[in-house]
């Protein structure tokens, strides 16, 4: 196959896997600013005396930082497409300047871009804090209304907080580490 052929096809490629991830990112979207609050009213809607109710609040959170890394990963790789167009494809082409690279050389282009990424990642935040909350404040109400004074209900309070902290703790370092890697196609972020 020839050299340029090899290029166009790569770029149609390419394109087509930055169209797959958009259609994936909306659907990482609609998941947490729609599922998270219908997860949670249906948390709520639970018998208060139940485990399962306790159980269903305790995962929320986790389900909620795996949307952010979910929706970190496919930003990412959306933009490392475009940083392969713009490095490997656009640089044997015969004009100038491609399309990404041309992007990149006006910062004022990819700013939608970072407040886009920011403004999700912000809410998906906001959920997981809101959602340690309501699931922490339950396990406190279980055990002030447990009567067998077993503990029970501390040790699962210590390990929630140990976890989510840890959870947070990692989503934000991947989020500092990968930042640059979300919004844009120019210079190191991996």
């Amino acid at each position: 196959m020839e050299t340029k052929g090899l290029f166009r096809d790569e770029f149609i490629a390419l394109r087509e896997e930055i169209k797959a991830t958009k259609a994936r990112l909306f659907w990482i979207v609609v998941m947490g600013l729609f599922g998270v609050p219908i997860l949670a009213f249906v948390a709520s809607r639970g018998d208060m005396a139940s485990q399962g109710h306790m159980f269903v609040w305790l995962l929320l959170p986790y389900s909620v930082l795996v949307l952010i890394l979910m929706f970190l990963a496919e930003q990412s790789s959306m933009m490392r497409a475009g940083r392969y167009i713009r490095e490997r494809i656009e640089s044997n082409a015969e004009h100038l300047v491609g399309w990404e690279a041309w992007v990149e050389s006006l910062p004022q282009f990819r700013y939608m871009d970072k407040h886009y990424v920011a403004c999700f990642i912000i809410v998906f935040f906001a959920y997981y804090f809101m959602t340690i909350g309501v699931a922490l404040r339950i396990i406190l109400a279980k055990e002030a209304a447990d009567m067998t004074g077993s503990g029970f209900y501390w040790y699962w309070l210590y390990g929630a907080v140990v976890t989510y902290a840890i959870g947070a703790i990692w989503a934000v370092s991947t989020l500092r580490h990968h930042w640059k890697a979300t919004v844009s196609t120019a210079g190191d972020g991996e």
